[in-house]
């Protein structure tokens, strides 16, 4: 199968070209300002997702089997530092690629988020209506809209929690964030009132190439790991989890600290059903996310002084080669 990947130079982006790999389907990459390097990829271009023509020009050049979309203006912060460019990569360019996989008969899966809700009720199913708090939010939920209007037949829209795994660099991933912090001297004060349900990204990865490979799986589905946790749970499990004195690294506090916070989704715990049940792909529990996690590269003099522990480095596949 030919697949193309958006946002092939992110975090999840790359893994799910290395998950394709893995299955054995032929991927062309797309990055935005520069060309992925992934090992084993053989096309891998730098591309501007917002020319609507040269991005027809593209897939009618290419005509692939189908199409992932994890390009976005990723956050809160960044899509209200530019709203134009947020309606424009986040809803604009999704919609664009649901006439054009309709057209050449071709499956989209569509990466969106958990940000669609309100975060008051949590437990939300895949059926519930979004309510968005933030312009992220807002552009997700029209994305969905107009991704199912062109595209019943042929898309399939992942509504995903945040996202934990190793990254290339070292940055991205949220452990990898604990570190850099937790290295510098400064402890990480979590919320103890904010729930989230993290996913592994090579588990998601996964999930996004079955479902490119199932034609009989369409419309919009939840995945995240099985468990659902404040984010200052998860802080202290991810430093337990390496050895560190959780207490000492992660301060909790509360929502009604901070008060931009109040404005922000309380609980986007997700329930799985009906994925769970249609997939070979299994949900992950947070400590099979975990076991995956390694020490950030550039941080293993400093956890060696602080745990005492040798810091053994593997070459790994799709970092080191």
């Amino acid at each position: 199968m030919k697949l193309v990947v958006t946002g092939a130079s992110g975090f999840l982006g790359r893994e799910v070209c290395l998950a394709a790999l893995r299955r054995g389907h032929e991927v062309l990459a797309l990055g935005g300002s520069r060309a992925p390097t992934i090992p084993g990829v053989a096309q891998a271009r730098a591309f501007d997702l917002c020319s609507e023509a040269a991005l027809e020009a593209l897939l009618l050049e290419e005509f692939p089997h189908a199409v992932v979309h994890c390009a976005a203006l990723p956050t809160i912060e960044t899509c209200l530092a530019d709203p134009a460019r947020a309606k424009t990569l986040n809803t604009e360019v999704p919609k664009k690629l649901a006439q054009l996989c309709f057209h050449l008969g071709a499956k989209l899966v569509h990466l969106s988020t958990d940000t669609v809700f309100d975060g008051v009720a949590g437990g939300y199913q895949h059926t519930d209506q979004p309510a968005p708090l933030n312009l992220y939010g807002e552009t997700k939920a029209a994305a969905e809209i107009e991704v199912l209007r062109y595209g019943r037949e042929h898309a399939a829209v992942i509504r995903t929690s945040p996202i934990i795994g190793n990254s290339v660099g070292g940055d991205r991933g949220l452990h990898e964030r604990l570190f850099a912090s937790w290295k510098e001297g400064k402890s990480a004060s979590l919320f103890t009132d904010e729930i989230r349900q993290p996913v592994e990204a090579s588990n998601l990865a996964d999930v996004t190439i079955e479902l490119c490979e199932r034609s009989n799986l369409s419309g919009i589905y939840h995945w995240a790991g099985t468990e659902a946790m404040s984010r200052h749970e998860i802080g202290v499990r991810i430093a337990r989890h390496f050895g560190l004195e959780a207490d000492k690294f992660v301060r909790p506090i509360s929502r009604g600290e901070v008060p931009a916070a109040t404005t922000r989704p309380r609980d986007l715990s997700l329930r799985l059903h009906p994925l769970a049940g249609k997939l070979r792909t299994p949900a992950q529990s947070f400590d099979e996310q975990l076991a995956q996690l390694r020490v950030p590269r550039g941080c293993e003099d400093w956890y060696e002084q602080e745990t005492g522990r040798k810091v053994v480095r593997r070459l790994e596949k799709g970092v080191d080669f």
